[in-house]
């Protein structure tokens, strides 16, 4: 097998993500609307998303980390 590996089914290759969770998806799992294509799981929600706290946390996450490299920049023209 050659490519991404669906996140279901490691035997299968991966047709494309989820807009919601960012999971590859083979040609079984890809959930088509007009939207985008999605998973079961975030085409199921009501917002076509996963859950709110997974994403806060990663927001949190990235904020953090453009704070510290905006300290680290700042230190090092001090220097």
């Amino acid at each position: 097998m050659s490519g991404i590996a669906c996140a279901h089914h490691p035997d299968r290759t991966a047709m494309g993500y989820c807009a919601g969770c960012g999971k590859a998806l083979c040609r079984a799992c890809i959930v088509r609307l007009p939207e985008g294509n999605y998973c079961n799981a975030c085409a199921s929600a009501p917002d076509h998303r996963p859950q709110a706290s997974a994403r806060r946390t990663r927001a949190w996450v990235w904020a953090a980390v453009a704070a510290l490299a905006v300290v680290l920049y700042a230190l090092s023209r001090l220097l």
